[in-house]
């Protein structure tokens, strides 16, 4: 019986993950700083924080998405340098 070992750890962290994570978390703060200020009648910081939350939103979100495709080019050049026998 063949037995292959691989080393998942470092794809399996998701400590690589937690600073988009930390983005969107702190996107999400934005949002509800936005819905406050617009319930107490502050339109301007309303929209201001609204801004913030947006471009945090999206580059919490580009940040998820560069990572998980480095994941996958990672886990396809391991498959392409450890062929099935």
């Amino acid at each position: 019986m063949r037995r292959t070992t691989r080393d998942t750890t470092a794809l399996s962290r998701g400590s690589d993950r937690s600073p988009g994570l930390v983005v969107v978390a702190a996107a999400v703060l934005a949002f509800v700083v936005c819905v406050t200020n617009f319930a107490l009648g502050e339109a301007h910081a309303g929209v201001a924080a609204a801004i913030i939350g947006l471009l945090g939103f999206g580059a919490g979100l580009s940040w998820l998405a560069m990572d998980r495709r480095r994941i996958r080019d990672d886990e396809r050049n391991w498959r392409m340098s450890h062929p099935a026998r």
